[in-house]
């Protein structure tokens, strides 16, 4: 009977076609030819295998497919031994062949648990939305009502004239009449790219957000913000940082930060998340569907201060991110010059030197934070691009054997780390971009010289993302 047990393990129901067909058709389909057409779809499928095992769909077909496998086998071997009529102990071949089958169920339910598991842990990764953009010029952006709108930082009349009556003085029946008039200055114009909608079209961008948030921290502030822009024709995309200490960010007319801050925003750009994190009225406005209001706040915030249409966002937690890069087992990079590291996180796993490379440096989680956060000697303009870096590095060296020996470690940090309106094969098609060696053909930095921070003409801003979208769409140049 011990080979009877084994070619059940293989193909259950094949030993039984002969004694109870119905059975045998029904375990053989289960066991067999499910598992091999979910295999063949995985494996001809035009989708990558990043995207597959991040789709909750796809994750709970193998579940079910795991499921109807590991009973199939079970009520084969339930065949098999009524089909012998065994009334005595198994002899030592037969035990053997037991123990494989009983340890090879465990190990396959333990997968299919794993599966779920994983599953589960991926779920709030992929936040739906209605498939309107985050924020669109031509939309009507999210308004509040006067009982939650915040209170205002200056008066929001333009004008207003004081008519003050005196008691009379001087000649009998002499009034004097008092008339002041205070004019505020006019409020900042909508900032204008230049580029007509219809010319991009085939234009989407995405806002990629790197926050903050972690043991020592309070709150999430995104100290990463990048435009990415992908002309789907071609294929041509375009990576435009927004610097973390631009000041008086503008919102659009009507919405609940323009009526608190109808000149500007008086922190810099990475405090907008949590001020609005931090409002219960601020939230209330912001709230989009299943996505953090935060990050709607400053997506059109940016979005109308640089007159750019935000179809989707990518926010990724740095502090989760080195959770990620443990579970892959490290990133390599090969550094220029060297970098001085900051102060390690409350709880890092590892203690970094003060100074990494030059050279090829092969990073854990603790350092690539370190590496990303770094703003000693150099900037956060230079940090920016080494986050960058860091992504496209990622995205290079990531394999499918990394993922499937610790998929569940991966899934739980990529759960507690990342949160898009992308789907799994957007998100997936962003990351090979950014991975890529030619995809990315513009690069800006909206920094010293080109902008000031501090007194930022967003008007001008406006023009040079608007030209260096229409670069990716003519195959030109930008000039920046």
């Amino acid at each position: 009977m011990h080979m009877e047990i084994a070619a059940t393990l293989v193909a259950p129901g094949w030993s039984a076609r002969g004694r109870r067909r119905s059975i045998a058709v029904a375990v053989f389909v289960g066991g067999v030819v499910a598992p091999m057409m979910l295999a063949l779809y995985a494996v001809v499928s035009p989708r990558s295998w990043v995207a597959l095992t991040l789709d909750q769909g796809f994750l709970a077909l193998v579940v079910v497919v795991g499921c109807a496998a590991i009973v199939a086998r079970v009520v084969a071997l339930a065949e098999v031994w009524v089909a012998a009529g065994r009334t005595r102990s198994l002899d030592r071949a037969e035990m053997a062949a037991a123990v494989v089958a009983v340890v090879a169920l465990v190990a396959g339910a333990i997968g299919v648990v794993e599966v779920g598991r994983a599953r589960a842990a991926l779920a709030p990764t992929f936040t739906e939305t209605s498939g309107d953009p985050l924020f669109d010029t031509d939309r009507t952006v999210p308004t509040s009502s006067p009982a939650t709108t915040p209170p205002t930082t200056s008066p929001t009349p333009e004008s207003s004239t004081t008519v003050v009556d005196l008691e009379p003085r001087g000649a009998i029946g002499e009034t004097i009449v008092i008339t002041t008039t205070s004019t505020l200055p006019p409020r900042p114009a909508r900032p204008d790219s230049g580029v007509s909608a219809a010319d991009l079209v085939d234009v989407t961008t995405v806002l990629l957000l790197g926050g903050d948030a972690g043991p020592g921290r309070w709150g999430l502030r995104t100290d990463s913000m990048m435009l990415f822009s992908l002309h789907r024709p071609s294929g041509r995309a375009a990576l435009v940082s927004v610097p973390r200490n631009l000041e008086r960010l503008l919102f659009p007319p009507g919405s609940a930060l323009e009526a608190a801050y109808p000149y500007g925003y008086t922190g810099i750009a990475n405090a907008v998340y949590p001020t609005v994190s931090s409002r219960q009225s601020l939230r209330d406005a912001y709230t989009v569907g299943e996505i953090r209001p935060g990050v709607v706040a400053i997506a059109q915030g940016i979005g109308y201060s640089l007159d750019v249409t935000i179809d989707d966002y990518v926010l990724v937690d740095m502090q989760g991110f080195l959770e990620l890069i443990d579970a892959l087992g490290g990133v390599t990079l090969d550094l220029p010059a060297a970098v001085p590291m900051p102060g390690n996180v409350p709880g890092a796993r590892t203690q970094y030197p003060d100074t990494i490379g030059p050279g090829v440096v092969a990073m854990d989680g603790s350092t690539a934070l370190g590496y990303a956060r770094s703003r000693k000697g150099d900037s956060d303009y230079r940090r920016a691009r080494r986050q960058r870096d860091l992504l496209a590095a990622l995205a290079r060296q990531v394999s499918l054997t990394d993922v499937a020996l610790s998929f569940g470690s991966v899934a739980d940090a990529i759960g507690g780390t990342l949160r898009t309106s992308l789907t799994p094969d957007e998100l997936t098609e962003t990351l090979n971009v950014i991975g890529g060696e030619t995809g990315i053909v513009e690069s800006v930095g909206l920094v010293p010289p080109l902008v000031d921070v501090r007194r930022p003409d967003y008007d001008a801003m406006a023009k040079v993302v608007g030209a260096v979208q229409m670069a990716i769409v003519t195959g030109t140049s930008s000039g920046y």
